[in-house]
């Protein structure tokens, strides 16, 4: 979770649990489960929690002095770590063979703090606030209205707007898929700062369904389809109208991978590649349906803090997610695949310590397509497939939000070989002159063939944050 202070430090896994249970006096009904056959002992050993729900979740402790010292430190840390990779172009790919000229331009009123935009078929603008909810603006940017009806109390804290998507058959269904999160039930209204929280909760994220109404201003019928146990993440819709969607485990500065591996337990739904019905049934496809203590929504296992979905022009399904201090990758999405985190890792602990001793492959665990030392943070992305940017075609963009990067949007082209699918270029576009840039939350093709970028410079709370759209430059 790049550029949040999240300022708590955690014990070792036993002393975890130990809080867990004293805070919710869980005793006898905490279950221990081992990590699935094979994936092998990661820090102090193979147990830990099973999640069954958030309920049980185990809680970090509150912000203390020295909590906030090791945060303000980790901070200021370097990253200089340069894993060897596991093949040639798997990271630090050279500029694209040709780069095109574009210019920025500013489009429509300003916005705050967005987390995604999504085209209505009529060429209208969803944009999804994190802090005020579902915003709706016409097709030249002028916001209208935004739109009430979300399960989300914005006085609360920890209650925050995340993804939108619209249903393929919108026109027909006027139906809008929705990502959010929500502090655990026991928190209550914890406050609007993190000093605030007598224990330091996890953001829970849920899954929504509604009707947009007639008039384009409620949202009615709103069913929750899922509470995904995890932190922020996204979601997309398949051809097939199911839906595909990120979560991840606890993620940040102060919590040691070593102590969260949710992302390798079937009994959580942290750190997977989820995948439900339209309706929150489970698909028939599913790998892991019928299967003794895996939960039959799992797609995918070993996912850190992904916040990146899209299909390419084959419907393949791509991911990407940031690793600790370095190691953010790019993966393909296969059914019934384990992607490594925190067993392997192309990262380190935001404290500098190696991951499982600096381990990066290992058999059975999937390798990304591509990593990224330092972290860029990839927020949404998207394959461009319009005629504006005829040489853009089949390329990959990714929204940045690290300063390291100057927060721009990244451009990957691929290659196929025989050993699969690798990145032929790179190139990084900068949104603005100014030299740290803009940090940048998702970016999506629009009708007309531009892509649209999305700004998000906190702390925000009035508005400021921007549209961007990227068009040919004129000769």
């Amino acid at each position: 979770m790049r550029d949040r202070r999240w300022g708590y430090l955690l014990f070792g896994t036993g002393a975890c649990i130990v809080l867990a249970l004293a805070v919710h006096g869980l005793g006898a009904q905490t279950k221990v489960q081992k990590l699935p056959a094979g994936a092998g002992a990661i820090g102090k050993g193979p147990d830990a929690i099973v999640l069954p729900g958030y309920e049980d979740v185990p809680r970090p402790p509150a912000f203390t002095e020295a909590v906030r010292k090791v945060a303000r430190e980790q901070e200021q840390a370097i990253d200089n770590y340069t894993p060897q990779p596991a093949f040639a172009g798997q990271t630090r790919a050279p500029k694209p063979s040709k780069v095109i000229p574009y210019s920025v331009e500013v489009f429509g009123d300003p916005i705050a703090n967005p987390w995604s935009i999504a085209f209505l078929p009529d060429g209208r603008l969803l944009v999804s606030e994190m802090n005020k909810g579902l915003r709706l603006l016409d097709k030249n940017g002028k916001s209208l209205w935004y739109i009430s009806g979300l399960p989300l109390d914005f006085s609360k804290r920890g209650q925050q707007m995340l993804d939108i998507v619209p249903d393929k058959d919108f026109a027909r269904t006027r139906t809008l898929f929705f990502l959010y999160r929500v502090p655990p039930k026991e928190a209550g209204d914890v406050g609007k700062s993190e000093e605030d929280f007598p224990i330091h909760y996890p953001q829970i994220e849920m899954v929504g369904r509604g009707q947009l109404s007639a008039d384009d201003k409620n949202l009615t019928d709103v069913k929750v389809l899922l509470n995904t146990h995890g932190i922020e993440g996204r979601m997309i819709q398949a051809p097939d109208g199911s839906l595909f969607i990120d979560s991840g485990p606890l993620a940040g500065r102060g919590i040691m991978s070593r102590n969260w591996t949710q992302s390798q337990l079937p009994g959580s739904l942290m750190g997977k590649v989820l995948h439900i019905n339209a309706d929150g049934s489970i698909p028939a496809d599913n790998p892991f349906i019928g299967k003794a203590d895996t939960r039959p929504e799992i797609w995918a296992f070993g996912v850190r803090d992904a916040q990146s979905m899209a299909f390419d022009s084959q419907g393949r399904l791509w991911s990407a997610e940031n690793g600790p201090m370095g190691g953010d990758e790019l993966n393909l999405i296969e059914k019934g695949k384990n992607y490594g985190f925190p067993i392997i890792s192309y990262g380190r602990e935001y404290s500098g310590d190696l991951i499982n001793g600096g381990l990066t492959a290992k058999q059975g665990l999937e390798q990304p397509v591509y990593f990224w030392t330092p972290s860029p943070a990839p927020s949404g992305m998207t394959f461009y497939s319009g005629d504006l940017f005829p040489e853009w075609k089949g390329d990959l963009f990714i929204a940045t939000m690290s300063p390291l990067f100057g927060r721009k949007v990244i451009r990957l082209s691929f290659r196929e070989t025989p050993q699969g699918t690798r990145v032929a270029g790179e190139e990084f576009l900068a949104m603005s002159d100014d030299p740290e840039g803009v940090r940048v939350r998702d970016v999506k093709q629009g009708p007309d063939g531009a892509l649209y970028v999305v700004s998000d410079v906190r702390p925000n709370p009035a508005g400021g944050d921007r549209i961007f759209r990227l068009v040919p430059k004129k000769k």
